[in-house]
């Protein structure tokens, strides 16, 4: 029994990494463009260029968050 406790458990530490966290998302290796979806309101991160973006819901449409130019919007 302790060998399929352990292996369970070297299963699990083996995965766990592999895991989306809770609001995180899967990392990019290229930085977002204007208009790309983000997850996070009012999150920032640098564009290709150093460039500040803020992430904020869109104006138009159903609001969906991405990723802008310029600080966060007013509630």
């Amino acid at each position: 029994m302790s060998r399929l406790r352990f292996a369970a458990a070297a299963l699990v530490a083996a995965i766990a990494p592999l895991t989306v966290p809770a609001g995180g998302g899967i990392a990019r290796a290229d930085a977002p463009a204007p208009g790309d979806a983000c997850t996070v309101l009012h999150a920032t991160t640098p564009d290709v260029n150093g460039r500040t973006m803020w992430c904020n819901p869109t104006m138009t449409g159903n609001h969906n968050l991405v990723w802008q130019y310029g600080g966060p919007s007013s509630p």
